[in-house]
This record gives structure tokens, sequence and C-alpha cells, in this order.
């Protein structure tokens, strides 16, 4: 299915979808709160946009839900707001399975922090912050060194292409694992490939 080109194309695209009014609801409230919002299509979902992006919109089988990129620095003082996992740093949603759910001004408070954290340049702590234990492999420097064909590849790469190979490899827990990550790659590099160049 091809992506939508605006909010109002993916809006359409809902058809008789329960989430479909929740989230017209929720988008005329974001620009009668803030009409200095933009709206754009970012991942394939309606995103809304002052000095940076600040939230986004999605329709899901059995909920809505309105993603703060920015919800871990709010006050939330209607406690709205969940992360999806304890490991999620800086974003947080707001999930609506029903019109009924959907609390307008405490809605319109998220909205005047998130405008609030984007002006003032605010950032979650670590948030974005490269992990440096993937800046290198041992394991697969003393490969390359034997495998003239896989370096030659290797180092015409990025260095955000060099990195996930790295990760692929360094990020197993086992040996074994480590080991057969690293054959793969070996692999890949001999053919002239990147690690993720088939999705993209």
């Amino acid at each position: 299915m091809a992506k939508p080109k605006n909010v109002d194309e993916y809006l359409h695209k809902l058809g008789d979808h329960f989430a479909r009014p929740i989230l017209e609801q929720v988008r005329e409230i974001i620009h009668d709160t803030a009409p200095q919002i933009q709206e754009a299509i970012k991942w394939g979902a309606p995103s809304f946009e002052h000095k940076g992006l600040m939230m986004s919109m999605v329709a899901f089988k059995e909920s809505a839900a309105v993603w703060f990129h920015k919800g871990a620095l709010f006050n939330d003082s209607k406690n709205l707001l969940e992360a999806s996992t304890e490991n999620t740093k800086a974003m947080r949603k707001y999930v609506l399975r029903s019109m009924d759910e959907l609390d307008v001004e405490g809605f319109k408070g998220l909205i005047h922090e998130a405008i609030a954290k984007n002006e003032s340049g605010a950032q979650v702590d670590g948030f974005n912050q490269r992990d440096q234990k993937y800046d290198h492999s041992q394991r697969l420097e003393d490969a390359l060194k034997n495998n003239p064909k896989a370096q030659e590849t290797f180092k015409a790469l990025s260095d955000y292409k060099k990195r996930e190979f790295v990760e692929h490899i360094e990020s197993a827990k086992q040996d074994a694992t480590k080991e057969r990550r690293l054959q793969k790659s070996l692999g890949m590099l001999e053919k002239g490939l990147g690690l993720n160049d088939k999705y993209r």
C-alpha cells in the first residue's frame, strides 16, 4: 500500500476504522490549540512539528495513539502518558480506545508542554547518544585482514554502515553467535553488500 502524501489522505485511507473520528478530533484539537503547528507525514504517519518534531498520531487495530517525542520530560499532571517499554527513553504515548477516553483539556496541556520543550531545546538525557562500545570490533578487524575482498568493501562503507556490522556482531551474547554473525557479515562484504542494503 502506498504511503499517504498528507494527513487528509492518511485519514481517508482509514475508511470506517473506529480510530478515524478519534484522530480527526485529535488533529482538530492540535490546530485549535496551536495554529502555528505544521503537519507532515513521517514514517508513514501524521506528524506535527514546531521547531522540530513534536508528536505523531497512529491508528492501530484496537486503539489510536498520539506519540509525544519528548514525552518523558513532561509533567503530565493528569497522568495520561505511558511508555511502550521500561527502556523507552524519550517517547511517551497517549492511548485512546474510544472517543470517551479523550481528555480534551488534558490533551491540550500535553500539546502546550510539547511546544515548550521544543522551544527550549530540551532533550532527554542520553537520548540519541551513540553507544561507543560498537565503534570497533577486534574480531571483525582481525577477520578482514585475511579477507582482502571483504576488507575493500568495508573500507568503502560510510561510518554508519560500518557500525551496523560492528553492532550486529558484537551485540550477540554468545561467542558462537558472534562467530556466526561474523561469517555472515564477511559473506555479505565479499559480495559488496552492506548489512541492511536489502531493506533500503
